[in-house]
């Protein structure tokens, strides 16, 4: 009895016990049986032979289904005389034999000359400032065999002294103290999500206490004012009682630096305007936020970050740590554009035809060490981290989605509304299909009381946020009684975003969620407020309560990030457009709550209400979270569980 009490079902064995047919206990990170034998023990987490498809992946291929149904009868229906052949050449034509074609000339019959000026790829070569930049081969500086300059030698012995000067004198208004603060803030809340920074470069840096190529007092300065946004320390204010003026000192000082290193830019610059441009976008600057990424990205392709290089490390050119911190720094950069790209509605810089270097590599030090909060919520504690995977895979979900994002959202489409709707239907069987396949350790866990590590939980945001994206062009007038189709799908979606955030909340709070959720808590509160102001009854009650939800989610985010305020007013204008089509007569601007059994009103008169209550600015403002019920006994079941398809 003692034997079956002590054995275990196990989601995923090893790849050596599955072979081997034998029974595997799922210990990491090597099973019993592998310790025994000595064999290598190893995991598949993406294969699962016993799941059945998903709900969520089947609803999909139904819609997709219905959508190329529907596109095959209106071609079957249209005039025969609108569909024209496309004529061939006769010389094209080939009845027997092979088609003669120029033949193409092998590198063992040309010169080294026609090679050089026939190949497709270019190479890294040393600039005027004597760093290494990239060349594409429609330049004629990809030509060169020879360098023109020489390279510039930035870890010199000579320079030692004055980096370490210089080191003292920029962080001489922080104390030891608080710089190592925030540079927990950082590892913690910001690097686990949005990968930027090799960690164990950068931290060599600070503890030998001199500047190197992996931290320049730019990137330290950078690192720090974004940090600063996650700090209740008041000496990073400018002003102790005003918190919004957390890091402003950093950033003027990392502005100051940044307007010398531009004539010289490394891959560390490239990092550093990246986190610049969080750090603005965190003070509602969206303007110079979207500019400094531009900058970024343009250094990036500058430096050629895009581009697999593992030829230049066998030609010693770099080695294969500035290899691996290129990888970091690329995607990092791809991951923020991509993530502009949702939150603004502008075209990315990045084209996906342009990259072929590899995503970042399972580094021990990020990959597999704790995650732990440091939060005002204490004591949560993850043995693994898993922070590159929930990196690379995020930028995967970002690299199938954003095409048709991209090119349905584009001002001058040439797709009609019906072949955009075919596009946004492949594009979420795709984006489904690796959502339901996702490593397990990715997953979202069963019950919401169960902690994952913060940057899990912001992967399954933006995939939610994408899902309401890819469907809402599609949104059409329901019955007041019910939801269905895409209008259903974006509700479930937006439910699952409030879903998370309040599991997100209980577990670390919002004081340190990335800038990044403010834009899908927005748009999933745009969805709640349609279906609040559109339906009747039981539907219309839930979605006003989960709107009232993310409101206060949105208040509670401001203090780190102001562009939250601007998510809100965003909300409110909405609101009082929408107010004016559905009430045109007198407001009654008194109402500042929802009313406590809006059941026994008319749905109009419940329609006004939630929309003059958002668009009481004042109080929204004093009291975001008043008439806010939190307890999840008094929300409908299935709004705080998670899809059972998403289970770890």
């Amino acid at each position: 009895m003692s034997s079956h009490a002590s054995r275990r079902r196990v989601a995923i064995a090893c790849n050596s016990c599955r072979i081997k047919r034998t029974r595997c206990d799922g210990q990491f990170p090597t099973c019993s049986r592998c310790f025994e034998t000595v064999s290598e023990c190893t995991y598949d987490h993406r294969s699962d032979r016993r799941k059945p498809p998903s709900k969520r992946y089947v609803e999909a291929l139904l819609s997709r289904i219905g959508v190329l149904e529907r596109r095959l009868y209106q071609l079957q229906s249209s005039d025969a005389r609108h569909i024209q052949a496309v004529p061939v050449p006769q010389s094209n034509i080939v009845t027997g034999g092979e088609v003669t074609q120029p033949a193409l000339v092998t590198s063992s019959e040309t010169s080294d000359l026609i090679r050089d000026l026939t190949q497709l790829y270019g190479h890294l070569d040393i600039a005027e400032d004597g760093h290494l930049r990239y060349f594409g081969a429609p330049s004629y500086f990809n030509l060169l065999r020879r360098s023109q300059y020489h390279p510039r030698m930035t870890d010199s012995a000579s320079d030692s002294s004055d980096s370490k000067d210089e080191y003292h004198e920029i962080s001489s208004g922080l104390t030891a103290d608080v710089q190592s603060e925030l540079l927990a803030h950082f590892w913690t809340w910001q690097n686990s999500w949005q990968y930027l920074v090799h960690k164990r470069k950068f931290c060599d840096a600070i503890a030998n206490g001199v500047y190197d190529t992996y931290c320049t007092p730019l990137l330290l300065q950078c690192v720090l004012a974004l940090a600063a946004r996650y700090s209740d320390r008041v000496e990073v204010r400018d002003s102790p009682d005003m918190p919004e003026t957390a890091g402003n000192a950093l950033a003027e000082q990392a502005k100051a630096i940044l307007h010398f290193e531009m004539e010289s830019p490394t891959t560390s610059t490239v990092a550093s305007l990246a986190i610049l441009a969080l750090r603005e976008m965190s003070v509602n600057k969206e303007a110079l936020g979207w500019t400094y990424v531009g900058m970024a990205i343009r250094i990036a392709y500058n430096l050629g970050l895009n581009h697999d290089c593992a030829a230049w490390v066998e030609q010693g050119k770099i080695t294969e740590d500035e290899a691996e911190i290129r990888k970091i720094t690329w995607w990092g950069c791809f991951l923020l554009d991509k993530l502009f790209v949702v939150a603004l509605g502008r075209t990315g810089m990045i084209s996906q035809r342009d990259i072929s270097v590899s995503k970042p590599s399972l580094l021990p030090e990020m990959e597999y060490h704790s995650w732990m909060s440091d939060g005002p919520i204490t004591g949560i504690s993850i043995p693994v981290s898993h922070s590159v995977s929930n990196m690379n895979n995020t930028c995967e979900i970002f690299e199938i989605a954003c095409p048709a994002l991209e090119e349905m959202y584009a001002p001058n489409s040439r797709l009609s509304l019906s072949e955009k709707e075919a596009m946004a239907t492949k594009t979420y069987v795709e984006i489904s299909h690796f959502y339901d396949h996702l490593p397990g350790i990715l997953k979202l866990p069963a019950s919401a009381k169960t902690a994952r590590p913060a940057h899990v939980y912001s992967l399954h945001l933006q995939y939610y946020v994408i899902v309401i994206l890819l469907h809402r062009p599609f949104l059409r007038d329901n019955d007041r009684d019910s939801l269905e189709g895409y209008n259903k799908l974006c509700w479930d979606a937006a439910g699952q975003v409030t879903a998370i955030m309040r599991a997100y909340r209980a577990h670390y709070s919002l004081r340190r969620i990335p800038i990044s959720t403010i834009h899908v808590v927005g748009t999933a509160s745009i969805i709640h407020l349609l279906v609040a102001t559109s339906q009747k009854g039981t539907i219309a009650q839930t979605a006003a309560r989960l709107l009232k939800f993310n409101i206060a989610c949105l208040h509670e985010m401001s203090q780190a990030w102001t562009w939250s305020l601007r998510a809100i007013r965003s909300l409110q204008i909405l609101a009082e457009d929408w107010l004016e089509l559905a009430k045109p007569q007198t407001r009654h601007s008194t109402c500042a709550e929802l009313p406590a059994s809006p059941s026994q009103q008319n749905p109009e008169d419940f329609e006004s209400e939630v929309l003059e209550w958002l668009t009481d600015i004042e109080n929204i403002s004093r009291h975001p979270t008043r008439s806010l019920v939190l307890d999840h006994y008094s929300w409908p079941m299935g709004f705080f569980r998670f899809d059972p398809s998403s289970k770890g």
